[in-house]
């Protein structure tokens, strides 16, 4: 019957080889070392050991690719080249959370609430996303805001509940005194 072929008219058996130039192989070790994103890394340095002759076992373990996935990016490079790397977007709803929102909120956690004409010091979760909803015209969870707050390394401080500044401070010194005798 001859050999298994797969929709693709790709032999079943038969390995994709990977072909670079000197000039692609450096741009994919530029990519390598200093990658866009995780899956651009992990797709050149499959590129880099395919067309090392390595098989799809050994790049499976070092990149964490299904010998599937590393076909498609070997299939991939064969048909766009370095245009493979690059990623395609992705399908489903777009982000409701935009750049110009993003900017909004670092600018919000850096100016503090009294820059805005609030009459409290500290931003509450709750309250940052009603004033970025004014802002932004984009509403959000307030679980989200604060999830979305941990992916870019922002933090608000919870505020602080004391007396200070509402107590006689030289009653309250004079009383501390007292205490510790």
């Amino acid at each position: 019957m001859g050999e298994d072929v797969c929709p693709r008219g790709i032999g079943m058996n038969k390995r994709l080889e990977v072909k670079l130039t000197s000039h692609q192989r450096r741009r994919l070790q530029k990519v390598r070392v200093h990658p866009p994103s995780a899956r651009v890394g992990r797709r050149a340095v499959c590129l880099l050991l395919s067309a090392d002759g390595a098989s799809s076992k050994p790049i499976s373990e070092v990149t964490g690719l299904s010998k599937d996935a590393i076909t498609d990016i070997r299939r991939r490079w064969q048909e766009r080249g370095m245009g493979s790397l690059s990623e395609l977007p992705r399908p489903g709803r777009p982000p409701r959370v935009t750049p110009q929102y993003r900017k909004q909120l670092r600018e919000a956690i850096q100016a503090g609430p009294l820059a805005y004409g609030y009459t409290f010091s500290v931003w509450s979760i709750a309250k940052l996303n009603v004033h970025l909803q004014g802002v932004t015209g984009i509403k959000i969870c307030d679980d989200w805001l604060r999830r979305l707050m941990l992916a870019g390394g922002l933090v608000y401080r919870r505020p602080e509940h004391t007396a200070k500044g509402k107590r006689g401070e030289k009653g309250f010194r004079q009383a501390q005194k007292k205490r510790r005798r």
